[in-house]
């Protein structure tokens, strides 16, 4: 059975980054949020928020069609979830890719430095837009990130070269566990210095003891993520209803 989850203290351990993706948007929101809704049941724990259903676990073969219904009947516009699941549901992904991970070293602690405005953060995601690195609407980005990093639900920084705001990496899930880096941008006239793999580390240094996770594009960006320690955890899958 598939029910509402309403107590924090029911959300999941962060065990990788689909749970992680749910317990950082309670973390910044809390459950009583309008546009936020946590459920639980048939082995996996479901969020939708902003017209996604993330799916965490593999739906148990007793579970399927009750999932199966479930996931119709949410009114989510996208399903993103490992293949494994969506392969026990019968949903073919309109994309896929690896997942990554790597262990920030040092001991687990609290979040370390300043943010960043999102404002001076949009601006340099806005000029790398592209087929495999959309970018959001501003108000709805700034009003987000924003609230995710007054409650420490997000870490972010920004480099400057030749004085104005050239590269920055943005991790928008963050628990006392894990991040989940989501961005890493560059401004064009500034790449081939090493800003990427810069910004990257410096997030890093922010978040110790913690697993780091992100949802690589298939194909995409390959040796750099590699020349910075990462390596597969499964993958991911998204799927248009």
């Amino acid at each position: 059975m598939i029910s509402l989850v309403t107590h924090a203290a029911d959300l999941p351990m962060v065990r990788g980054p689909f749970s992680l993706r749910i317990v950082a948007a309670a973390k910044a929101y809390g459950l009583e949020a309008p546009f936020l809704d946590v459920w639980q049941g048939n082995g996996c724990w479901f969020s939708r928020m902003d017209g996604v259903l993330t799916l965490a676990g593999v739906p148990q073969p007793e579970g399927r069609e009750e999932t199966r219904l479930f996931l119709e009947a949410s009114g989510a516009g996208e399903i993103f979830c490992t293949p494994e699941a969506a392969a026990v549901l019968g949903l073919v992904p309109d994309q896929e890719g690896p997942v990554l991970w790597r262990k920030q070293p040092g001991e687990r602690g609290p979040l370390l430095g300043e943010q960043p405005s999102p404002r001076a953060i949009y601006p340099i995601l806005e000029a790398c837009r592209g087929p495999y690195f959309p970018v959001p609407s501003f108000e709805p980005f700034y009003l987000d990130l924003s609230h995710r990093f007054r409650h420490g639900a997000a870490a972010g920084v920004v480099l400057e070269e030749a004085g104005m705001a050239a590269a920055c990496a943005v991790a928008a899930a963050v628990t006392e566990e894990a991040a989940l880096l989501t961005a890493v941008a560059v401004r064009p006239e500034f790449r081939r210095k090493g800003l990427g793999r810069k910004a990257v580390e410096q997030l890093g240094s922010h978040l110790p003891g913690r697993e780091l996770y992100l949802f690589r594009a298939k194909e995409e960006n390959q040796a750099f993520y590699a020349g910075l320690g990462f390596v597969p955890r499964g993958g991911w899958a998204c799927i248009k209803v």
